[in-house]
């Protein structure tokens, strides 16, 4: 009994304190924080380095000095960012109106709002949906330049990506991220599936970057993406080809892999080594593990591979079914392609007579058995052939671009090897100057449009202009639909293009 009264005698005098401490609030002296929600919008759709603004409306009765404001940009599942190898928790702001440059990676995250009370620490908290999309999106990657600088553009439009909802092109989007051009002439642009990279290759002696796939920020410089860094005295990028998650470049006429199977990004290691060899910029793929990558000698003018050991390999000596044999070609390679039921179509000069080529087809479809040489073909009657600054292959069938200063012509080699003109340049843009600089014929597996798009840079040299060509074609016959031609403007030289999935 005693003891029950002393408890009640001590939480009176606790009961007494806790009224007479004025650091202290009851109830009735908390102001409710209201958060003018009407003011937002119920989720928001931003691209990347675009200004996220949001400007709500806040007030804690008659004074609202005291308080204090955070923007979150966080995700709700625990998986690591699959482009950064990070979870995103981000505090993006500390004032009540938000004003930021994205710069979160792609994704679906929550955008958060949280006021608070600073002398009582009261929170009220809204929050809404938000998509980050990326600012290099999907669509077809455009690597233009002039002699010392290359910059890479991409263009959206619903026959490249179905459901786009704009036809135009984003200019610039390698300078735009990273205050500045790439060093060096173009040379190939190239999109990396499991990485999630862009690599931004150019000519001369800094060799271009590693760049991250939803911006092109710089990652790496050629030199750093080598196990054993290179000199700059060493740099000379030529070519660069890759098959599932395998990456294959050619630097000074050696040929490095690399394995992207993770999206940890693998360094290039030591090139391939175990005979002597000058490999030409142009790698032959396949999909199966039977060949690692496929070359040619300038050397001994012959086809090489290696092998899963990385090693490189000769051909077997010509078997009964072959065209030709791997080993004896004799002729400089000039371009070569996969194209109709995935086979490497090869141009090839004759080194004594520069107007005489032919045309070798390989296929990799199956282990070497000696008759990997499935196809030649003269193509000795296509004319100005040896004047050819861009070629193309199509892949819905046996289909050969060339193109001249100002046409495009189709070379015939399965029929007698002759030409047709295809598409001459209008009359308007040969007066002002324009030459063509680049062919690409739009191959993605399963668009709708998949090897009906050819397309034609063209420049013009005095001005430093370039512009692109849309050309839709018959993917069987090779017609150009000249009246369906769309032309995109704003580019300095065309050299490269390649599709961005993501």
């Amino acid at each position: 009994m005693n003891k029950n009264i002393w408890i009640l005698i001590m939480g009176l005098f606790l009961f007494q304190a806790c009224l007479d401490d004025e650091g202290n609030y009851s109830y009735s002296d908390l102001l409710p924080i209201e958060i003018d929600s009407s003011k937002m919008a119920n989720s928001y759709r931003i691209t990347q380095l675009d200004y996220l603004v949001v400007d709500p409306g806040v007030k804690q009765g008659a004074d609202d000095s005291n308080l204090s404001y955070e923007w979150k940009i966080f995700q709700e599942s625990n998986m690591p960012n699959t482009e950064t190898g990070k979870i995103v928790n981000d505090v993006v702001g500390q004032e009540r109106k938000l004003n930021y440059k994205v710069t979160t990676p792609p994704g679906e995250y929550t955008l958060s709002f949280t006021v608070t009370d600073k002398q009582n620490g009261v929170s009220e908290v809204m929050s809404r949906k938000l998509y980050v999309e990326s600012f290099a999106s999907v669509g077809l990657m455009v690597m233009h330049g002039d002699s010392d600088s290359t910059d890479v553009s991409i263009l959206v439009n619903d026959r490249i990506v179905t459901d786009a909802a704009t036809d135009g092109v984003k200019h610039n989007i390698f300078s735009i991220t990273n205050g500045h051009r790439a060093v060096g002439a173009p040379g190939m642009v190239a999109y990396v599936n499991n990485t999630h990279n862009v690599y931004v290759y150019t000519k001369g002696n800094q060799g271009g970057f590693r760049t991250r796939g939803s911006d092109l920020e710089i990652l790496d410089a050629y030199a750093d993406m080598f196990t054993e860094p290179l000199e700059s005295s060493k740099i000379d990028f030529q070519g660069y080809n890759s098959w599932l998650y395998n990456d294959l470049l050619v630097n000074g006429g050696k040929l490095y892999f690399a394995s992207q199977s993770t999206t940890t990004f693998t360094k290039f290691g030591v090139p391939v080594f175990g005979m002597e060899y000058y490999a030409e910029p142009f790698i032959g793929t396949q999909e199966r593990g039977y060949y690692y990558g496929i070359f040619y000698d300038r050397l001994q003018r012959r086809f090489l591979y290696i092998d899963y050991s990385r090693t490189p390999k000769t051909f077997k000596e010509a078997g009964a079914a072959a065209a030709f044999d791997m080993n004896l070609i004799g002729k400089d390679m000039v371009y070569a392609e996969h194209g109709f039921e995935k086979k490497w179509y090869c141009v090839m000069r004759d080194p004594d007579n520069l107007a005489d080529h032919t045309i070798y087809v390989c296929d990799f479809s199956k282990f070497d058995d000696g008759n990997r040489g499935v196809g030649k073909y003269s193509a000795s009657g296509c004319t100005d052939m040896k004047d050819a600054k861009a070629f193309a292959v199509g892949n819905r069938s046996e289909l050969l671009y060339y193109a001249t200063a100002t046409e495009v012509k189709q070379c015939n080699y399965t029929s007698g090897g002759t030409s047709t003109s295809r598409y001459t340049l209008p009359d308007e843009l040969i007066q002002a100057g324009y030459e063509i600089s680049m062919m690409y014929l739009f191959k993605v597996s399963g668009n709708e449009n998949e090897g009906k798009l050819l397309y034609v840079g063209v420049y013009n040299s005095t001005t430093g202009e370039g512009k692109l060509l849309e050309c839709p074609i018959v993917e069987t016959s090779g017609e150009v639909l000249k009246d369906k031609i769309k032309t995109y403007e704003g580019f300095k030289k065309i050299t490269h293009m390649a599709y961005k999935s993501k």
